[in-house]
C-alpha cells in the first residue's frame, strides 16, 4: 500500500501547514506559491504500519495572499 500527503499552493497565496507524527511535538511551516513558475508542492512523509507513531496529522489553513 502507498499513501502519499501533498500539499499545494499557487500564485500569490500562502497556506500553514501542521504535521503532527504520533505523540511528537507538532511543528507548522508556511508554505508560498508566490515567484513560482507553477503550484509550490509540500511533500509529506508517511510511513503507514501498525506502530501508534506511524500516526500522522496534517492541518492545513487558512489561506492568505502572499503580497511579500
Amino acid at each position: 500500500m502507498t499513501i502519499a500527503i501533498k500539499v499545494s499552493v499557487n500564485g500569490n497565496y500562502k497556506v500553514p501547514v501542521t504535521i503532527k507524527y504520533g505523540d511528537n511535538e507538532a511543528s507548522t511551516e508556511v508554505i508560498s506559491g508566490r515567484g513560482c513558475a507553477g503550484p509550490f508542492v509540500k511533500d509529506i512523509p508517511y510511513y503507514h504500519g501498525s506502530n501508534p507513531n506511524n500516526i500522522v496529522t496534517v492541518s492545513v489553513g487558512p489561506e492568505e495572499e502572499d503580497n511579500g
